[in-house]
């Protein structure tokens, strides 16, 4: 009997060189991938017809859809160039790799100019080595979020659609990453340039606002451009309740001390940089990360308090406008000290 098992199955990706084409997916995402999935539909038009009866009569090909997700445990954050803008740097500590944010497609060669769609290989293996292969062509990333919580690594989730699927028993030669993914413990979150205390967990969520059907036309069943729409970020602050979040970030939420903002001198409250930190530390060799957003308020606060709970947790939902504007809307960078 043939079967394909998660622990045989090899995700490879490669950026295209125009949408739905030119991608050889050949390189694999660096961390723990722990799930993954893609969704086929053909959408069948069915049709009855007066008269005709209760069953149906038609039934014709409609719009072909494919949606994909991926989690993995992150150890490095280069494929996030598809859901963010154009990589560059050097990876030192002079000169580390960014993500800027970046608002158009772009195919140009150097890939500094903007957003690119890629291909990926999802493959198995069974026991005798026959491979079960797709191949899904024209994919962006609608949807990503990055989460760090007490005792667990930190974990990446990133979903959108593609173009088109090609299903085949030969499969790209995969090797693995061998990085370390990163881990809670190597984690710290500061509010305005300050360490907030006794975090337990930090999710940002980002949206690129790409919509499947604004790319179809008459002719095709298949999308045939794609264009990002609105992007948004939105955080997530879980915390024991300190005078930190008692003093200042429950002030920034009302935006004054101690009680709501009337809302009539500005009618914006005043924003914050939120920055999340990874590091091994600054010797030579090892890795650090951050991520950046600039303009960030507090949107709302959540207190529940349960006898039997022991300390007070607080949540606290927020949203920024961009990446850090210390440099050029660059939400996301990392490095090996030099």
């Amino acid at each position: 009997m043939v079967i394909w098992k998660g622990f045989k199955t090899y995700v490879q990706y490669d950026e295209e060189t125009s949408y739905g084409t030119g991608a050889t997916p050949a390189t694999a995402i660096v961390g723990k991938i722990q799930t993954v999935s893609v969704d086929r539909n053909n959408n069948l038009i069915r049709k009855q017809g007066v008269g005709e009866g209760r069953n149906d009569t038609f039934i014709g090909w409609g719009n072909f859809e494919a949606t994909w997700s991926i989690e993995y445990e992150i150890a490095d954050f280069a494929f996030l160039q598809f859901a963010i803008g154009a990589m560059d740097g050097s990876g030192t500590t002079a000169a580390p790799y960014f993500l800027e944010e970046k608002d158009f497609m772009d195919y140009t060669a150097t890939s500094k100019y903007g957003l690119k769609s890629f291909g990926m290989e999802v493959s198995g293996e069974d026991v005798s080595g026959t491979d079960d292969t797709e191949t899904i062509a024209g994919c962006v990333i609608e949807d990503w979020s990055i989460s760090a919580n007490v005792g667990d690594t930190v974990r990446c989730s990133t979903s959108g659609f593609a173009r088109t699927c090609v299903s085949s028993a030969s499969a790209t030669a995969f090797t693995p990453t061998t990085t370390k993914p990163w881990i809670f413990a190597q984690g710290n979150f500061k509010w305005n340039g300050s360490t907030v205390a006794r975090v337990n967990s930090w999710t940002i969520n980002g949206k690129n606002g790409f919509t499947a059907d604004n790319g179809r036309q008459l002719g095709s069943r298949f999308i045939e451009e794609v264009s990002p729409g609105l992007r948004t970020y939105d955080f997530v602050v879980v915390a024991k309740m300190t005078n930190t979040i008692a003093s200042t970030l429950r002030d920034h939420f009302y935006g004054q001390a101690n009680s709501p903002n009337l809302g009539v001198a500005s009618s914006e409250p005043t924003f914050y940089d939120m920055i999340f930190e990874l590091s091994e530390g600054a010797t030579s060799g090892l890795r650090n990360a951050q991520i950046l957003l600039s303009n960030c308020a507090i949107n709302d606060i959540s207190k529940p308090i349960n006898v039997g709970d022991g300390m007070v947790e607080i949540t606290l939902n927020g949203c920024g406008k961009n990446g850090t504007l210390s440099t050029t809307n660059r939400p996301i960078k990392w490095w090996t000290a030099t």
